[in-house]
C-alpha cells in the first residue's frame, strides 16, 4: 500500500513539475486569463500609489498617542504605589503621572 502510494507521488510529481514550471503554477486555477488581468491590474494600481493612507489622519495619531498614555499611566501608578510602601520619594513619579493624565484630558 505504501509502494503505491509512492508510485502515484512519483508519477503525478514527474508529469505535474514540468507542467506547473510553463504554466505559472495556474494549473489548479481553471482561470487563468482572469488571474493574468487581475496581476496587471494590481500592479497598475500598486504603481499609482492605491495603497490607501494607513490610517495616518491627526485624530488617529491623537487616539494612538492616548492609547500609549493609559499604558504609561497605569505603570507608574504602580510604580507610585511600589516607592511609596518603600518610603522613596515620589515627587519625580507624581509629575510624570500628571503629565500623562494631562495627556489623556486632551
Amino acid at each position: 500500500m505504501n509502494f503505491n502510494k509512492t508510485l502515484k507521488l512519483f508519477f503525478g510529481s514527474i508529469i505535474v513539475l514540468p507542467l506547473s514550471f510553463f504554466m505559472g503554477n495556474g494549473l489548479l486555477a481553471d482561470h487563468l486569463t482572469e488571474r493574468s488581468e487581475y496581476e496587471l491590474s494590481d500592479n497598475n494600481l500598486l504603481a499609482c500609489g492605491g495603497g490607501g493612507g494607513g490610517g495616518n489622519s491627526p485624530a488617529a495619531r491623537a487616539a494612538k498617542k492616548a492609547k500609549q498614555a493609559k499604558g504609561k499611566l497605569s505603570f507608574k501608578k504602580r510604580a507610585l504605589s511600589k516607592a511609596a510602601a518603600a518610603g522613596e520619594d515620589t515627587s519625580k513619579l507624581e509629575a510624570e503621572i500628571a503629565e500623562l493624565e494631562a495627556i489623556i484630558a486632551k
